[in-house]
């Protein structure tokens, strides 16, 4: 069962103020090889995480609005969200390590 929660243009804004402490949010594409590679390890986060930080998935082609906010141009892309401010982006495929470690800088 995925615990990382999917959202939409229309959703995402409930999910986000839900959960601004800390959260990891990944912008992916269903036709993007290296998303489907990372699918599993966000996943995988998104459980170990589960009572401290919010994983949420933005596709950015059901959710375009979403993505420009953030300024996505690329996918797989990370957005690192601490207290509803944005602490830092990056894009492309990482390790579990990566992940954690900014995962973890949330949580300080």
């Amino acid at each position: 069962m995925d615990t990382q929660l999917t959202v939409t243009d229309d959703s995402f804004e409930t999910a986000f103020k839900k959960y601004e402490k800390a959260e990891m949010i990944e912008f992916f594409a269903s036709w993007c090889q290296h998303c489907k590679h990372m699918s599993g390890l966000v996943n995988a986060l998104a459980k170990t995480y589960a009572n401290r930080a919010a994983v949420l998935a933005v596709d950015v082609e059901t959710a375009p609005r979403t993505a420009r906010r953030f300024g996505v141009q690329g996918v797989p892309a990370f957005v690192f969200v601490k207290n509803g401010q944005i602490v830092k982006r990056m894009a492309g495929e990482f390790s579990e390590a990566e992940l954690r470690r900014q995962l973890e800088a949330l949580l300080d």
